[in-house]
């Protein structure tokens, strides 16, 4: 905390007592403002950018074969990245030979079911042509027909009839088999078919274009190494992006025991470490819901809070940037504060030495808003008393 000090007048006083005189300092109080305020260190940041991930086509993880040095400056439509295809390319041109197997088996079996029932269509046409010729064959007539020239006849017709309900049941029989088939290799394309796309997807995807003009900023963190060429890159997840720079924030550390107060809303002046004679303000956009390390080995834990930046100027603030910062937790103008050193506390709340009729007495005060260094009083002193900055029996 850094509290900005209350006007008060030092002042030397002989205090006299029943005891011999003591040399006391004594503090004369006036009204002033009372700021409390943290220091904090962080980096800037672009508060709106456009994301860098893996591009579309696959759910696998994919290798970086080739990107662009951190901050480096694109335009609209630039290679940023590139993706290791060589295992794509190998399996598109394998997929695609099985899928000409297939093709050609499919026409295979297709060829060998046109010619089995076109071999069948023919005995079935013989038979019909016998069936006419028997037809026309009248047994019916026993004055003209022998009794077994009759029967013969009829042996013929039945034998015909046998014949062609045979043939129509191996025309059946071909004709469900092939579709079974059909439906086995139509059930390997697909799934050679599906290998392909995929495949294919990875060589028309193998690289990641910028979404508009600025810089990219790789994603830094201290439990994975950075992107670079050999890195796996998964599905879904963010690589770099590419920042606006017409909107900036500040990413701020605070450590977990100087966060007390620190709330949304709060005014910040921050310096940017490169350019120190140009002061930036802000105001508290976030806070982190809880404390976290930001080192692997370090069990120190840090708030992150987010200020949003007043200004914005891409040519001289920009992303990466470290800064310093000072956030206002309280400012109260008009207020009394005394030194958290002449306060004590007991049984009856809080008290100091006041200087009255040139005798140092214990008063009780009601404190306010409370700092590191400084306390503001509420109620038990006035613009002019005087207080001392140690008990009376103690040694300056």
């Amino acid at each position: 905390m850094k509290p900005l000090p209350v006007i008060c007048t030092l002042v030397l006083l002989s205090a006299c007592g029943s005891s011999a005189n003591e040399q006391v300092e004594v503090l004369r109080i006036e009204t002033g403002r009372f700021d409390i305020s943290l220091l904090a260190s962080g980096e800037l940041r672009a508060a709106e950018s456009t994301p860098v991930m893996p591009p579309p086509g696959s759910r696998i993880p994919r290798v970086i074969s080739w990107l662009l040095p951190d901050n480096s400056i694109v335009k609209k439509g630039d290679v940023v990245m590139r993706f290791d295809v060589s295992d794509a390319e190998r399996g598109a041109l394998e997929t695609g030979i099985e899928l000409t197997k297939v093709d050609l088996h499919v026409l295979t079996r297709e060829f060998e079911l046109d010619r089995l029932l076109a071999e069948l269509g023919g005995e079935l046409d013989i038979i019909d042509i016998e069936r006419i010729m028997v037809e026309q064959f009248d047994v019916e007539d026993t004055l003209a027909y022998s009794r077994m020239e009759i029967i013969d006849a009829m042996r013929d017709r039945e034998l015909l009839d046998y014949r062609a309900g045979h043939l129509e049941g191996k025309k059946d029989s071909y004709t469900d088999r092939q579709s079974a088939e059909l439906e086995v290799l139509d059930a390997q394309r697909a799934t050679q078919k599906s290998e392909n796309v995929q495949h294919q997807a990875l060589l028309d995807h193998s690289e990641v274009r910028a979404a508009h003009d600025g810089f990219i900023v790789y994603e830094k963190n201290w439990w994975e190494p950075p992107p670079q060429v050999g890195i796996t890159a998964w599905p879904d997840k963010k690589i770099a992006s590419i920042p606006n720079l017409d909107k900036m924030e500040a990413e701020l550390l605070v450590h977990e025991t100087d966060a007390v107060g620190l709330m949304v809303g709060q005014a910040v002046e921050l310096t940017i470490d490169a350019y120190p004679d140009r002061p930036l303000s802000g105001t508290v956009s976030s806070i982190s819901p809880t404390a976290a390390p930001i080192a692997r080995n370090n069990p120190v834990k840090y708030f992150t809070a987010t200020v949003a930046i007043d200004q914005a100027d891409p040519e001289w603030i920009t992303p990466g940037e470290q800064v310093r910062a000072e956030i206002h937790i309280s400012r109260i103008d008009e207020a009394i504060a005394v030194p958290n050193q002449v306060l004590f506390q007991g049984g009856e709340g809080d008290w100091l030495f006041v200087l009255e009729g040139g005798d140092l007495k214990k008063r009780s005060v009601t404190l306010g808003t409370r700092g590191a260094y400084r306390s503001q009083v509420t109620a038990g002193l006035e613009p002019g008393d005087e207080i001392a900055l140690h008990p009376p029996e103690q040694e300056p």
